[in-house]
């Protein structure tokens, strides 16, 4: 078979794949499960698991834009499980970027209130969990957020009294609202606002994970027979029009799926200092094809395998990818043999001084 008639047989094979036009730019994407209210950014996920953090990106702008003043900035979080037994938890997290300084810790929050002067409410426990974080003492977690409803500050202060560190609370009670609603609590005992008769047990459960039967594999060498490599050189052409097929493509790998298919990356853009990776599977006897990727959003469409700075861990089955460094999201799908299917999803809009493991989560699966 000549040149052009393997390049009209991969043009045929790829455009019997699952295509899909995107509708935004890989890189881009924005959950709508991350909220922000105010000063303050929530996300529950597919389990129903709530977590909130004490900064948007609003807040974040009106920081930079004028002096903190003297004070730490510690972040206060609040996490609720769903069921009706679930408590709300609150913390204080005085790390940056998962660092903790030295020198004591705060021993008490309080809600800051507007006068002459240095003007702190009741004090609230803080139990100390481990450097730089702190949980308040889970009996004083509803005498809090409802002394919290008359101010939009918060404030920490060590052991002797001495202040340490200043917080927002504006939007919180929006945030625990949200949360209320997000579980089914509104209306029952178990609410921390909008509480109403009906009992706990009308709380539901979180709905179970779904399970995502992940396959496997191993980095091979990435060399290709003609018409292999005929067919990779459509779809680099087809889907990355931005990046020049001339000379070798410093992305390019392989891995040998566990199914006998064949998991292809290739570079997929133009900007060394924006690295995207096109993932592709290739099936024996059956031609190589972009299988689509699907989003946590909810009601978005999945995306072409266009991922920003992305990579395959063959012992976990998975392809993570990050929008960005400090901020952003960074998700992770496992091929099943027949599809992609995405198995976590975590989100962060605020860039300041938040480790990963601590990102917004909006999506989970347990991988098999």
């Amino acid at each position: 078979m000549g040149k052009l008639s393997l390049l009209a047989a991969g043009i045929a094979l790829l455009m019997t794949g699952p295509l899909r036009a995107e509708d935004s730019e890989p890189g881009e994407w924005i959950a709508p499960e991350v909220a922000e209210f105010s000063d303050w950014s929530v996300a529950c996920d597919n389990g129903r698991e709530c977590t909130a953090v004490s900064l948007s990106r609003d807040y974040l702008a009106r920081i930079a834009m004028n002096d903190p003043g003297d004070y730490a900035l510690p972040k206060l979080w609040l996490k609720r499980r769903p069921g009706p037994s679930a408590p709300l938890r609150v913390f204080i997290d005085t790390t940056v970027w998962g660092e903790a300084g030295g020198g004591p810790g705060p021993a008490s929050l309080h809600v800051y209130f507007d006068c002459d002067g240095d003007c702190t409410g009741r004090a609230y426990r803080l139990l100390p969990i481990e450097p730089g974080r702190f949980e308040l003492a889970p009996q004083d977690v509803a005498a809090f957020l409802a002394e919290s409803i008359q101010s939009s500050r918060a404030a920490t202060r060590f052991a002797d009294g001495e202040m340490h560190g200043t917080i927002t609370t504006a939007g919180l009670t929006a945030v625990v609202r949200f949360i209320d609603e997000a579980q089914g609590r509104r209306g029952t005992v178990t609410a921390t606002f909008g509480k109403g008769p009906r009992p706990a047990r009308s709380v539901p459960p979180g709905p179970p994970l779904p399970r995502v039967a992940v396959v496997r594999g191993e980095e091979v060498d990435a060399n290709a027979t003609l018409a292999t490599d005929t067919m990779l050189l459509v779809a680099r052409a087809q889907l990355c029009p931005q990046v020049s097929l001339e000379g070798p493509d410093p992305s390019r790998a392989r891995f040998r799926l566990e199914t006998g298919q064949y998991l292809w990356a290739l570079g997929c853009s133009g900007n060394p200092h924006a690295p995207r990776r096109l993932w592709l599977i290739e099936t024996p006897g059956q031609g190589i094809a972009p299988y689509l990727v699907p989003r946590p959003e909810q009601g978005r469409a999945a995306e072409l395998p266009i991922l920003p700075n992305s990579d395959f861990d063959p012992a976990s089955g998975q392809i993570t990818a990050y929008s960005d460094g400090k901020c952003g999201w960074r998700r992770r799908w496992a091929w099943t043999g027949k599809e992609f299917q995405m198995v976590d999803a975590v989100e962060m809009p605020s860039c300041y001084g938040i480790p990963l493991h601590q990102w917004l989560q909006t999506y989970r699966a347990v991988p098999d």
